[in-house]
């Protein structure tokens, strides 16, 4: 296993790249932990110098003792195995640094985080599976199909880290690479599910790789003939402020977002901007915001893994009113009493899987989304 070659980053291309010069000792210890991994259905890994890998299954940690405790030369031989030169330079200078692995004979691939903490080199292995999942495996709702379908607009997906943004995001693609007929440009930091062309046209770039920044690969995507732009998170002022521009200007944009519900989705996107901008934020987020998709993930109650639960909000004429005119925590009412429009608040998602016994009632505590502070916000305002 130790001389087996590495596909390192370069994806799409028809071969492995060379084999590293530097000498690897446990590159086929290292290499049986992932696939280990991947045998128990573990999401991540976590390599860290001291401990044992550890797995995270199902959302909880758990130490893999088939392998010894991690030291600094496994470490080094993980950076080895997976890092070029100049990427092993920018974390010596950097600490740190995310890049995209795919190796021989594994039906995953692997978005890496090397990192140091307390002066030791660390690692953190995200898992992904090398075909894209579908809507039915991951339970997405069905009126994202005809979303996906739009010519313009804004999608955003949301949710806390881990909770599968990522994986949704790549079913829509796939959904499209299957149903349309267009190009679709995806940003990325790094390249975690890899597309290759039916339908459409596909062009995967990686910040740092392929572009300077989000902002600066959305500005020049609208000079490159697209029909969807994917961004894969947004992040900062310039980069809203250019994913509503594509949007207004006749492009799919689907983003994800760090925020728990629709309406804090809202709010966090028009607080972006300094208060002056702030209005016409709103104007403009009315008129291109499509739907509003908040995700996580709970563990299944039969142990067999987690299911994704979704609260959807398909932007309609009186959402698109409140919106402008700053009324954004009344969205609850509107999506709690319009149900047959495809809404539903994420509680009652919640409650609707436990009402199912997919999941437990002590499991879905921790997850109900609790609007009372946002209502009393709008009440001080007021």
């Amino acid at each position: 296993m130790s001389d087996e070659p590495l596909y390192i980053l370069g994806d799409t291309a028809s071969g492995p790249v060379q084999k590293p010069s530097l000498p690897i000792k446990n590159q086929g210890a290292i290499l049986g932990v992932l696939k280990a991994a991947v045998n128990h259905r573990a999401s991540d890994v976590h390599f860290q110098v001291g401990s044992h890998p550890i797995f995270r299954i199902d959302g909880r940690l758990s130490p893999f003792k088939g392998f010894p405790p991690v030291t600094d030369i496994v470490m080094t031989d993980c950076v080895n195995m997976f890092l070029k030169e100049g990427q092993r330079k920018h974390l010596a200078e950097k600490r740190q640094i995310d890049c995209s692995v795919s190796l021989p004979d594994f039906t995953h691939r692997f978005r890496i985080n090397f990192f140091f903490q307390r002066n030791h080199l660390s690692g953190a292995f995200r898992l992904n599976p090398i075909d894209p999942p579908t809507f039915e495996q991951i339970g997405l709702p069905s009126f994202l199909k005809k979303l996906v379908e739009l010519p313009n607009g804004l999608v955003l997906i949301t949710g806390a880290t881990g909770t599968g943004k990522t994986t949704t995001l790549s079913a829509l693609i796939s959904y499209m690479n299957h149903h349309r007929n267009a190009h679709i440009i995806t940003l990325s930091d790094p390249i975690e599910y890899v597309h290759k062309n039916k339908n459409c046209l596909i062009s995967q770039r990686e910040i740092r790789n392929d572009a300077t920044s989000f902002a600066e690969a959305l500005r020049v995507a609208l000079r490159e003939d697209p029909d969807v732009i994917v961004v894969e998170e947004i992040r900062d002022l310039e980069t809203v402020a250019m994913a509503l521009t594509a949007a207004e200007t006749g492009h799919l944009v689907i983003a994800t977002l760090h925020t728990n519900d629709s309406v804090q989705t809202i709010d966090r996107i028009i607080d972006i901007f300094p208060p002056h901008q702030q209005q016409q934020v709103r104007v403009q987020l009315a008129s291109s915001l499509q739907a509003v998709v908040s995700q996580i993930l709970v563990r299944r109650k039969d142990g067999q893994g987690r299911v994704a639960i979704f609260e959807t909000m398909p932007v309609t004429t009186p959402i698109r009113n409140l919106i402008r005119d700053g009324q954004t925590v009344q969205i609850y009412n509107i999506m709690q009493t319009n149900r047959s429009q495809g809404m539903i608040l994420l509680n009652d998602a919640i409650n609707e899987q436990v009402q199912n016994q997919v999941i437990s009632p002590e499991d879905a505590a921790s997850y109900y989304i609790n609007t009372t502070f946002f209502q009393n916000q709008q009440k001080n305002q007021r």
